[in-house]
Order: C-alpha cells, then structure tokens, then sequence
C-alpha cells in the first residue's frame, strides 16, 4: 500500500505568516512556492479591482473561458488566503500595519512607485517591524538607470540574452509560459528562504530580492561566463549537425528520443544496443566523440536512419538497459499523462479539479501542499477576526470602502 502523500507530516513553512502584494505572474510564484511549503500567506488584492490574472482573457494563444480564468488565477495563487482592502484609505491603513506587525515575510513585485504610493516600500515597512524580510522581485535591475523601468516575463528575456541563446537561428525566440516570470517568482522565494535563516541567527530582518535578468543570467550561468570570460558563445543547436552526435535527439518511428553521452567510454555500450559495434571498430569516424563530431555529416544520417527503424518507447527500454543516459522527447501532453511524473507526485490533483506542480522542491518528506486558490475576498472576515476585529468593527470598514 502506498503511503499517503505527507502523511504525518509538518508543513517545512508551519506558522510563517506572510503578506503579500504583487501581480500578473512572478510576485505570485513568490508567494505560491512559500504557501506549497506550508507558509500562511495572505494576498490583498484591492478593493476597487481584484488580481488581473482573475480576469484574463486569453493565456499564450489559448482563449480562456470562466474555468480557464478559475485556473490561470489558481495556478498562481492556490493556497493563499485572500484578502480584499485598500491599503491606502484611512480605515484600511491600521490594518495593513497590524498584518505587517505580525508578519515574518513580505512579498511584492511592484515597482518602487507604486509601493511608495501604498505605503508599503521597504523602509516603511521595516520601521513597522525590523525583522520583517521583505522580497523583492524586479525587471531590469534592483539599481541604476533601469531600475524603475516597467520589465516583465517578455522584454526580461530578450535583455537577459535568453531569446538569442533559445534561437535556432539567431531570431529571436520566446518560450511561451512566462518562464522568466516562474524562474524569477521561485528564486525570489529561495531568497526569502535565506532572510528567514539569516534572521533565525541574527534576529534582524532583511531586503532579499532578484531581477528577471539576474535570475536569467543565473539560468544561462556556464554560457554567459563563457561569453564574459573566453569570448566565445556556444554553437546555436542543430539536431541534423549537431558538434557532439551522440549528445543528441533523434527521431524514431513514432516520435524522437535523446541521447546524451560527453565520454568516449559511454560510447560502446549505445553502439552495442545500436548494432553498430562494427562501425566503431572498423570505421575510423565511429572510433570516438572527437572523430564522430569531426564526421558529423556523415555520421548524424547513419544514426538517424537507425533510430527509424523502432519506436520511441522500443529504444528507450533497449537503451536504459544498456545504461545509456536517455530520454524520450516529450510534449506538455506527454508529461501531463506520464506515469511516473504522476507517481513522484510532481503532478498532482488539486481539490478544485486543476492539475499542477505541488511544490517546486521537495523537504523531507513534504511534497508540497494541496490547496484549491480563494475567491476574491473570501477570507476578508476570518482575517480581521484574527486581527482581533470584531462584526461591527468589519461592518465599519466595508461600510467605508475599505474592504470588500
């Protein structure tokens, strides 16, 4: 019998409580890896409008209908208690100290403008409470000229260098999925991480905070070092004439399998499940990586013909055997289907009915918690109850406007 997931398990994050202000896509992935690891983390969302991703009409070419807006909202903000207030008014000001005053992390992606203009930039807030760790996370740059530029998932990869190093040809070229927004969101979340352990030492809080183009860089740390420290940039990729061919996608009769193999001693053990044994020992463009990649015109059709002759699911049992490092190529849908993404619980799920990643690390034997996202406000109440707030106190503060 398999053991329920977390099963007896803490939360790593239980009793971190955590504010949050942020938008679109890389604050919220902030505060959504927080909340997966057990954090109580609370989102205002302004009274006069609710989060834009609530209401997005249409994600990467894909129209989206009412579930589709319920999902694009939730795959971004589950877990999250949601709270509907204007910081800013007078009545809804004392609130928004109080949530700080009891918070161990701040999450935000605004730009300095906007929180000086709520009140919430960094100074204000860590005069409320100095051992705040306040996340940051920024387009262009924490500082200098670009630091107050607007800068999200698109323009960050084409200044981060990331379209030129995915090109094929050297046009610029755009994942879709907000990568950069996700690869910023997580790595300003392991950055509040790190405040919060320097602060279980020091007992002071911190500023902590990345960029879309630091965290891009970091991403591409072995190509940018190369260009900043040789000169040089690696080859754009080519699978019909690749420089390692044995360091390459092939396609089979039904769909296209990776090989990797960077040794010449990982060699034999792919030609012997190949049946190209004889070709290494008689052909002196098969004697190694060095001589195929010198060859490679000439050896990538050979393999290439090879591959064709099973399917995808045939060579990738042939070549585990042999200990070959392989893969099938898979698509979204594949991996939405698989087997064993499903059964590492790397795809989960949820309540509400959507599928998606639980957590983006697993910590002992937590793997992420299991949350459906809050409607908007739907936690207003239960929140200043919390805060000590009594019914006439809250019947006060949405008579003004300051909550919803």
């Amino acid at each position: 019998m398999v053991e329920p997931v977390n099963a007896g398990s803490e939360p790593p994050l239980a009793g971190i409580r955590v504010v949050e202000i942020s938008m679109y896509v890389q604050g919220p992935t902030a505060g959504l890896a927080l909340a997966s690891l057990g954090a109580d983390v609370v989102k205002i969302e302004q009274t006069d409008h609710a989060d834009l991703m609530r209401s997005l009409q249409a994600f990467f070419g894909v129209d989206l209908d009412e579930r589709g807006q319920e999902w694009v909202y939730a795959a971004l903000n589950r877990g999250k208690r949601s709270l509907a207030m204007d910081v800013t008014s007078e009545e809804g000001k004392p609130v928004f100290r109080e949530l700080i005053e009891r918070a161990d992390v701040f999450v935000t992606n605004i730009r300095d403008e906007g929180l000086q203009r709520i009140g919430a930039d960094p100074e204000t807030l860590r005069q409320i409470n100095p051992s705040l760790v306040y996340g940051r996370g920024g387009g262009f740059a924490m500082r200098g000229e670009l630091a107050h530029d607007p800068c999200q998932d698109t323009v960050g990869m084409a200044y981060g260098g990331f379209m030129d190093l995915t090109s094929k040809d050297g046009e610029p070229n755009y994942p879709p999925g907000a990568l950069s927004d996700v690869l910023t969101g997580t790595n300003l979340a392991s950055a509040i991480l790190a405040g919060l352990v320097k602060r279980s030492l020091t007992g002071q809080g911190s500023v902590v905070g990345t960029t879309q183009v630091q965290s891009l860089l970091w991403l591409q740390i072995l190509p940018i070092s190369m260009a900043a420290s040789l000169g040089e940039t690696p080859q754009r990729f080519d699978a019909t004439a690749p420089p390692n061919p044995l360091f390459n996608p092939y396609p089979t009769k039904d769909g296209w399998i990776s090989i990797a193999a960077i040794q010449d001693r990982q060699w034999p053990a792919i030609a012997e499940a190949l049946d190209l044994v004889e070709l290494m020992n008689n052909d002196p463009r098969f004697k190694g990586i060095g001589s195929m990649g010198r060859a490679r015109s000439e050896v990538v059709p050979i393999l290439t013909e090879k591959f064709r002759e099973r399917t995808t699911h045939e060579w990738w049992a042939i070549l585990r055997k042999a200990g070959v490092w392989v893969s099938p190529v898979h698509t979204m849908s594949d991996l939405a289907a698989d087997s064993h993404v499903r059964d590492n619980d790397y795809l989960v799920e949820f309540p509400d009915g959507f599928t998606g990643p639980p957590a983006p690390f697993e910590v002992g034997d937590w793997h992420g918690a299991r949350h459906s996202a809050s409607g908007y406000g739907a936690d207003t109440d239960s929140i200043l109850a919390e805060l000590g707030l009594d019914d006439d106190a809250v019947l006060g503060l949405r008579v003004s406007g300051a909550i919803w």
